[in-house]
Formats: C-alpha cells, sequence, structure tokens
C-alpha cells in the first residue's frame, strides 16, 4: 500500500529474509531468552506464509502473541490462521475516518476494508485492537474514531505519535505539532474514565503532566513513565534477522548483530550492545531535556521519536511536562 506514514518503507519482500525454519528457531531463542510477549508487525504479517505456525510455537509455550494488520487483505483464510495462532487480539491500524484514513494508506478503499475487519472479528468472538498513528490532519478525528471503535466493539486502542523515518521523512509538513500532546493526554485520560474501551498511549507520547498516571497502565492501577526499554526489556527482530532494541530505531547504526551470525542470546549479553540505553546516563540529554529534573527516570523518552525528529537520541520534542522549561 506505501502509506504515507510506513516507517519501514514496506513494498516487495526482501530477497533474503528468514524463512520458516529460521523463524521456528528465533521463537525459540526468544522463550529460552523468557520472552513474554511477541508482536508481529510489518510491512504486512498476512503477506509472509507461515506467520501463523511460528505465532502458534510462541502460544504453546506460554507467551502472549499478537499481530498488526492493515486488514487490507482479511477473509477465511486470515479467521483460520488467527484461530490456529491462538492470538490475544488482533491489532488493526486505523488512521482516522474514512478520508484521512484512506489519504494515508494511499487507498480508497481501506477503510471499508477495516469496517469488514471488525465485523468479522466480532462474529468470530475474537478480540479486536486498534493502533492510530497521528499525523497533524487526523488529529480531529480522535472522538468520531472513539465513537466507531465503541461501537465495533473495539477492546484496546493504542494512540502513538507518526515519525519522520521511512516514508515520512520528507513529509515533515504534516507531523503532528508538539502542543499537541497535552490535548492527547487529556483526551486518553477523559475515555479511559468511560471505561468503554481500555486506551493507551504509545512510547512516543507523554511525559509528566497531570494525566500521565492514566496513560499506561492498565485499567485500576497506577503507573508511570519508566524511559525507553529498547535494549533493556525490548528487542526488535526484522524480517532477515537484524536485531535492535526496538524496531521503532530504522536505522542500519542501531543493528547490533544478525541471527544468522550469533544467537539472539550473544547478541543480548554482548559487552557494548544497547549503550543508548543501557550506558545512560542523564548528563546525556540534551536541547529541551537537558537539565531536566525528571530526566533521571524519563531517560529522554521514546529513542525513536528522539532520534528521528531531532537527530539526538537524548532530546525529546515531544514531551509535555509542565517544569522542563524551567528545570534548566
Amino acid at each position: 500500500m506505501r502509506c504515507i506514514h510506513c516507517g519501514s518503507v514496506a513494498g516487495k519482500a526482501r530477497a533474503n529474509e528468514l524463512c520458516v525454519d529460521e523463524c521456528l528457531d528465533v521463537a525459540d531463542q526468544l522463550m529460552d531468552l523468557g520472552s513474554r510477549q511477541v508482536t508481529f508487525i510489518g510491512g504486512e504479517v498476512f503477506l509472509y506464509d507461515g506467520w501463523e505456525t511460528i505465532a502458534r510455537k510462541l502460544s504453546d509455550g506460554g507467551v502472549h502473541v499478537n499481530i498488526i494488520t492493515n486488514a487490507f487483505k482479511f477473509g477465511d483464510d486470515q479467521i483460520d490462521q488467527i484461530r490456529y495462532a491462538q492470538l490475544d487480539n488482533v491489532g488493526i491500524s486505523v488512521d482516522g475516518m474514512e478520508e484521512n484514513h484512506n489519504r494515508i494508506r494511499n487507498s480508497n478503499k481501506s477503510f471499508q476494508r477495516v469496517l469488514r475487519a471488525f465485523d468479522r472479528l466480532s462474529k468470530e468472538d475474537i478480540s479486536i485492537g486498534v493502533v492510530t498513528s497521528l499525523l497533524d490532519f487526523n488529529f480531529d478525528d480522535l472522538d468520531a474514531m472513539y465513537d466507531l471503535f465503541v461501537e465495533n466493539g473495539v477492546l484496546v486502542w493504542q494512540l502513538q505519535i507518526a515519525t519522520p523515518m521511512g516514508n515520512m521523512a520528507e513529509k515533515k509538513d504534516v507531523l503532528l505539532n508538539p502542543a499537541k500532546i497535552p490535548r492527547i493526554t487529556e483526551f486518553i485520560k477523559d475515555k479511559r474514565n468511560e471505561q468503554k474501551i481500555r486506551l493507551y498511549a504509545g512510547d512516543d507520547i507523554g511525559y509528566y503532566d497531570e494525566n500521565e498516571m492514566y496513560l499506561r497502565n492498565r485499567p485500576g492501577t497506577i503507573s508511570s513513565w519508566r524511559g525507553c526499554q529498547a535494549g533493556l526489556r525490548v528487542v526488535g527482530i526484522d524480517s532477515v534477522g537484524n536485531v535492535k532494541g526496538c524496531e521503532s530505531l530504522y536505522s542500519d547504526e542501531f543493528i547490533e548483530g544478525n541471527l544468522r551470525e550469533e544467537s539472539l542470546r550473544d547478541i543480548w549479553c554482548k559487552e557494548g550492545n544497547f549503550a543508548y540505553n543501557r550506558q545512560f546516563d542523564p548528563s546525556k540529554l540534551t536541547g529541551t531535556c537537558a537539565g531536566c529534573d525528571k530526566g533521571w527516570i524519563c531517560r529522554g523518552g521514546c529513542r525513536g521519536s528522539c532520534y528521528f525528529t531531532t537527530q539526538s537520541l537524548y532530546e525529546n520534542p515531544y514531551c509535555c511536562y509542565p517544569g522542563r522549561a524551567r528545570s534548566h
């Protein structure tokens, strides 16, 4: 589809993608390291033959597995695959109401395909999640989207910010205005209080305004942002076996190793890998984050958001902490 916000510049499959047997070995390695949750993203997961076999191996091993799909290719075969894989939920990327969603997806059919998938998943009693990437022009769709998702039985909804990487690198004029972040955190708090959808902020939304306690925790619990977990509790593996701390760090400079050359455990445990987080110190914070009194715990927010918006790993223009402007 070549969506305008696609960070991975998805298109034709790479010639050297991991085969199913290699992916099954990766699944074993993930479980050996104690992985508790795995998300299959894309590109488009349904275009990889055998994905459900890999997912089922993880599910059988006690791992919580879900996928994120654009729902463009969705029918009986996909339902059968989902059931076989024993997924926790099916996440669908929905990036606005019909006009804006289709604009982002470069297709006048995409939104109707999403609605069809909602209907089919509901009839099959399969849990539905939604992921929305926010740009400046789809921001005002949030209320209408909320009503649509409630009507269609969506269980979980995550809001995140489209980052200027991949296809978005040359479209910075449509990036979300950082001044709108407080309105997003307020929206999440208000809609959570209605208790109709489990609404969450992505790791690139925050941090430490008056709504922080409502942004990330499961309903009925209290939590707050504890810094980027790439290379600490999170790992990303791409279709050719490259290992990064997070797939949002979509640049070759963040590759820590390749699974055709080293084991996942060796890459994970290698001294010096994932240094941007494992060797973090608040003194590394730059720009508007430098000297912030939350720097020791916030750590500059989402590393990918920092890097692709400021070319620094340690300055985040999307922070809405009220005290940071006067804390340095």
